[in-house]
């Protein structure tokens, strides 16, 4: 019987971990308190822009891509993810002010992004603890992703645990050779969150 190859996996995690030090931020705006991580578009009014301020404490560069309560992300990084073909993005104009070096920087978005997926693998994926959870804020130690859930989406939130952003190969490979520095894609088992 000959021995199965395992399937180069289509799908991954897109994080930004990879830069060190990096800038920690936080939003100094107001912004209502709104659906950022259901896959819905946004119904709420966006202050524009909306302002960060890099946190004293933690300096370093800027990272490309922030998870925060309002995920931001730089220019560079909207640019590959559009020329790769995603186009189920909103954008709203930020500002991240880094008052120790006096310098504002406008080259951001917070960002909502448009598809939630239903696609872990639940039997292959390891859940920490015991919460019973199955959706929207699992805790994966181990994230395997069922692809014959998805459809051929580019980009989406994961409906088991929304913090994850799923994208396709094409656009990780386009990331890649963008060359934008700290992006992190984890494949199948290697993503905990």
């Amino acid at each position: 019987m000959a021995k199965k190859t395992p399937q180069e996996p289509n799908y991954f995690v897109m994080t930004c971990e990879g830069l060190y030090p990096a800038a920690a931020v936080r939003k100094v705006t107001k912004v209502p308190g709104g659906p950022w991580f259901d896959g819905q578009p946004l119904k709420i009014r966006v202050p524009e822009p909306v302002v960060f301020a890099v946190d004293p404490d933690y300096p370093g560069e800027l990272k490309p891509f922030y998870k925060g309560s309002v995920p931001l992300m730089r220019d560079d990084l909207v640019k590959a993810l559009t020329e790769a073909g995603v186009d189920n993005l909103q954008l709203f104009p930020a500002v991240v002010q880094d008052k120790k070096k006096k310098k504002e920087h406008t080259n951001f978005k917070v960002f909502n992004v448009i598809g939630v997926i239903s696609a872990a693998n639940m039997g292959d994926s390891t859940v920490m603890g015991t919460s019973g959870a199955t959706k929207i804020d699992v805790d994966f130690d181990s994230l395997v992703l069922d692809e014959s859930k998805i459809g051929g989406a580019l980009l989406f939130r994961l409906a088991e645990s929304v913090s994850a952003i799923v994208v396709h190969k094409r656009i990780k490979e386009h990331i890649e050779a963008s060359k934008i520095p700290g992006m992190t894609f984890y494949g199948p088992g290697e993503w905990s969150g």
